[in-house]
């Protein structure tokens, strides 16, 4: 009988020991970190002022008949932007004796907001400028050297179809970095028709133009359009526009 108490008493004992033993606990801890990234943008809106109703040409110069077109790109994304802007005029309308504009049918000024010698000329700074413009505020009108492009005798970086009519197509860059929000400097501000711009009459009573007594090769039948085209790339991982450039076109 005694047997039996003893073997019961251990298996009591055994029991609790398991009860016990269900009860412990383990230091323990866990932890969890979220990172969370926001998605940048670039994005750019072009800008102009242009009174599409008055934009008849009439032969003139840059103080007389000369049309208003204002350009000019802001940042309107979260990210700072390099920005740049092409510009097309019919091949037939633009210089045939370089890029000085000499002989141009069609002639498009920019804004004087280069960085070579208009930027120290008081005639092109924009309201409320006090002195030359920084560099950062200008835009390259003539970035084939810093870019290696192979350009055509005119200036232009590269000739496009468009609608039928050929253009010759011009590159033009803004030097500094443009911030949310942030505009540019204007880079266009007009075009005109040649003051040597004439009409005249053919045997059959067609009317046709002429430059220096030239027949132009034009379908004037057809609207004059100048293209202009903006462009943006985020600026984090380039040291200068003309790096941006290269990479967007790569």
């Amino acid at each position: 009988m005694k047997k039996k108490i003893i073997a019961l008493c251990l298996v009591i004992a055994l029991a609790a020991t398991a009860v016990i033993g269900g009860t412990l606990a383990y230091f323990t801890d866990t932890d969890e970190e979220t990172n969370t990234f926001t998605l940048g943008n670039v994005k750019i809106d072009l800008k102009e002022t242009f009174d599409e109703r008055n934009a008849v040409l009439r032969p003139g110069s840059q103080t007389t008949n000369k049309i208003e077109k204002k350009v000019w790109i802001q940042n309107t994304g979260k990210e700072n932007a390099y920005v740049w802007y092409e510009w097309y005029i019919p091949s037939e309308l633009d210089s045939t004796d370089g890029s000085t504009g000499t002989n141009n049918v069609l002639h498009v000024n920019s804004n004087g907001n280069s960085w070579d010698k208009y930027r120290e000329n008081t005639n092109y700074w924009p309201k409320g400028q006090t002195e030359a413009l920084p560099l950062e505020k200008t835009w390259d009108h003539d970035p084939e050297t810093e870019l290696g492009l192979t350009v055509g005798p005119e200036g232009f970086i590269r000739t496009e179809e468009v609608d039928h009519v050929m253009y010759n197509v011009y590159l033009v860059l803004y030097h500094g970095v443009l911030q949310p929000n942030e505009e540019t400097t204007v880079a266009m501000n007009g075009a005109y028709l040649d003051s040597k711009v004439d009409n005249a009459i053919d045997a059959d009573g067609n009317v046709y133009y002429t430059i220096n007594g030239d027949k132009i090769n034009f379908d004037f039948t057809r609207n004059i359009n100048i293209i202009v085209k903006a462009y943006g790339i985020q600026a984090a991982g380039f040291n200068t526009v003309y790096e941006a450039y290269a990479a967007y076109n790569a």
